[in-house]
């Protein structure tokens, strides 16, 4: 039988011989080894020769033959040249796979194979698996191929794998026999239920104690990539099912960037790395965020006038009032819905008149009326008996659900782009909501005919459609989306941490792992949008939150379940963190006594802050946190109570020459100032408050609140010049 074979081709400082092609890298007390001629990877702590990880990393195919059978083939390696070594495929086939070490870790820069026609119809591909020996399997998991997977390791993080309520971290046994979606699948490919934030991510951390590997997509896959566990072992699965849709005709395959793998002491840490390997394109325009108040919390509830909500975010100091779904006549038209709003133009006029921007939500590929779009089944993703796929939030049989745009089509692409311009046109929206990239059907379901859209490309390429439309209108206008990957960057200007109803009834630990998720991005150029729950009553960890984060946003009801007004105490602290939030987009995380999470526990955030140029320029400090914050930037600060500080300079918060300080309960905080400020000013909604209690002697500035007047009290603005 005639051998076919992949060449790696590899820098000679991977390894010194060819008898010895194996790769390392090394971090601190870290390090990664990759066997290639017998595919074994390992991660291991040094100082203790612990390994904390292992597995493989060359690719397999589950593939449907020329014969019609499904077959398994994995890459095996062989001896060879000094520089490359060759990996057996069956008789399928010729490549090579371009490996590299960068100083964050290692890329596999390029896959790339050319089948021997016809080319086999791949199902799907997998990283991490392999066919192990029979009489190693004493108990097989339900699962109906031949080969498993073999990532192993105490811990997984996969950050918001399920929502609600939030976890990140497992045990490696803690999945059971699951599929977690990592990209935009989540609801339809059998992943515990989550909405928007934080998917699509693309990656997975593996590891304990204080040693972690990362790996991810260096490009957005093709196919629909997943973590598939069994039997308490890891891979990422992608499923492609060509053997439904076609195999490609060609006889040559590549994958670009299919891998990045970095390592860390935390999860964080290496995650960290994986970020920093995608460095921000001079290219992108960074807008500058707003805050934002979303007419959902209203809607939600059938409650849909338009000019009480306006009059309620002017109040709380609001930028932008976004219309979500239902203002259009129906899923994806982009029409204004003149029945259910008689008076459209008038209220959006209305809410201008405050001083408010206009948002809008939209769909991505959904749409319901297709005759009044234009649309015909040639345009529409199919199924395997030609019918029109529909989709919906959850992939419930028997819900409303709506038809699945092909953007294989000019006639689907075009009518994106032209809806979109329209609504600019019509609306001059300073920025738009993107939803539902999550509810498309995988590739199970169906598929846009042209493979070059396939897999998690699917919803890049429709948030890139809208915003190169909606930027030929207005190039300033904001493009908001959820998911954190930074794969996605390049087409979005913001990141919502979505509608923490999606949190279920634990909003604070929910938040707090959302938020340190969200601050992976902060140096991607994009804002973070702190969004709400759906309850006044969690608002304020989701501010303090928020302060860090920089951007407020809001889906919250601008009354009270039982119709009465909001209390003027939560509407103060959303006045004061949306006048003086922060709003610049390049910054790191300070963790302080803040913890990111592992296996040992879930991420707890106390208290932390937000540096930009290696100055504080934000901290949020916690009644219930350890206090010595000693050889900190924020040292010497005391305080009872929970605060928040914000610089409204670039200076730090202990040298800006403003300093907004918001408190979010009563209590005493006393701030080093050298010299007695110039002035101290206690605000809220309705003013400046007279009576607010503050002192400084020797050298030290107090600021005291107490229960009575932290309802009027937005917060205290400290100016020294």
């Amino acid at each position: 039988m005639k051998k076919c074979f992949f060449t790696i081709l590899l820098s000679q400082w991977l390894y010194t011989s060819a008898a010895a092609q194996t790769i390392h890298h090394t971090s601190g007390d870290l390090r990664f080894d990759w066997e290639l001629p017998s595919d074994k990877a390992s991660l291991t702590v040094l100082s203790t020769g612990a390994v904390n990880w292992r597995g493989s990393l060359l690719p397999s195919f589950w593939i449907k033959n020329v014969q019609g059978q499904l077959q398994y083939v994995k890459a095996r390696a062989v001896p060879g040249d000094a520089g490359s070594v060759h990996l057996v495929l069956d008789s399928l086939g010729t490549g090579k796979m371009v490996i590299e070490q960068t100083s964050w870790g290692i890329r596999v820069r390029e896959l790339t194979l050319s089948w021997r026609l016809p080319a086999p119809a791949i199902v799907e591909m997998y990283i991490g698996a392999s066919m192990p020996p029979a009489t190693a399997v004493n108990v097989k998991p339900v699962w109906d191929r031949p080969f498993l997977p073999d990532w192993q390791s105490l811990g997984y993080c996969l950050p918001g794998a399920k929502a609600g309520t939030v976890q990140s971290y497992f045990r490696m046994w803690d999945f059971g026999q699951s599929d977690i979606a990592l990209g935009n699948f989540g609801p339809s490919m059998s992943s515990p239920y989550g909405a928007a934030f934080p998917r699509p991510v693309l990656f997975t951390a593996m590891g304990e104690g204080k040693g972690w590997i990362s790996i991810g997509a260096g490009d957005i896959p093709d196919g629909a990539m997943s973590l598939s566990m069994r039997a308490a072992r890891g891979c990422f699965r992608y499923l492609y099912r060509e053997d439904l849709w076609g195999a490609s005709p060609t006889a040559t395959r590549s994958w670009n960037d299919l891998l990045r793998i970095t390592i860390d002491t935390t999860a964080y840490a290496a995650f960290g790395k994986y970020y920093g390997s995608f460095p921000v394109s001079p290219e992108k325009k960074t807008i500058t965020p707003v805050s934002v108040w979303n007419t959902w919390g209203m809607w939600r509830k059938r409650k849909y006038p338009i000019p009480p909500i306006a009059d309620f975010t002017s109040q709380v100091q609001s930028e932008m009032m976004v219309l979500d779904d239902p203002w259009e006549t129906s899923q994806g038209s982009g029409q204004p819905d003149l029945q259910r709003f008689p008076d459209f133009f008038a209220d959006v006029a209305y809410a201008r008149s405050k001083g408010l921007g206009i948002g809008v939500w939209e769909t991505l590929g959904w749409i319901k009326d297709t005759a009044a779009a234009g649309i015909t089944r040639n345009d529409l993703v199919l199924d395997i008996h030609g019918e029109p796929c529909l989709g919906n939030w959850n992939f419930d049989p028997t819900g409303e659900a709506w038809y699945c745009l092909d953007i294989s089509s000019p006639r689907a692409r075009a009518f994106v782009q032209e809806r979109t311009r329209k609504t600019m046109q019509l609306l001059q929206p300073g920025l738009i909501k993107l939803d539902f990239g999550y509810g498309l059907p995988n590739p199970n379901m169906g598929v846009p005919v042209n493979p070059l859209y396939r897999g998690e490309r699917y919803s890049y390429e429709l948030v890139r459609l809208i915003s190169e439309a909606a930027k030929s209108v207005n190039p300033d206008v904001v493009i908001l989306y959820y998911g954190i990957s930074p794969l996605w960057v390049p087409v979005m200007d913001m990141v919502s941490l979505d509608d923490q109803g999606d949190l279920w009834y634990d909003t604070r630990q929910g938040h707090q792992e959302w938020s340190i998720w969200a601050s992976l991005l902060s140096q991607q150029g994009v804002g973070l949008s702190g969004s709400s729950s759906y309850d006044w009553l969690t608002d304020d960890e989701v501010l303090m939150n928020t302060v860090i984060l920089g951007t407020p946003g809001a889906v919250l009801p601008s009354e009270l379940d039982n119709g009465k007004p909001v209390p003027a105490q939560f509407q103060n602290r959303r006045w004061a963190v949306n006048k003086w939030y922060r709003r610049t987009v390049l910054w790191e995380p300070l963790w302080l006594n803040s913890y990111t999470g592992g296996v040992d526990g879930p991420p707890q955030l106390r208290c932390w802050g937000r540096l930009e140029h290696k100055q504080l320029t934000a901290l949020t400090l916690h009644e219930n946190a350890d206090k010595n914050l000693k050889g900190s930037p924020a040292e010497g600060i005391r305080w009872t109570g929970n605060w928040s500080l914000i610089s409204q300079d670039d200076n730090a918060i202990t040298a800006t020459h403003t300093l907004a300080v918001i408190p979010f309960s009563a209590g005493t905080i006393t701030l080093p100032y050298a010299q007695k400020p110039l002035k101290v000013t206690a605000q809220g909604m309705n003013g400046v408050i007279s009576n607010a209690g503050w002192s400084w002697k020797n050298g030290l500035l107090t600021l005291n609140v107490t229960p009575a007047q932290l309802a009027q009290l937005g917060g205290f603005l400290v100016t020294t010049k």
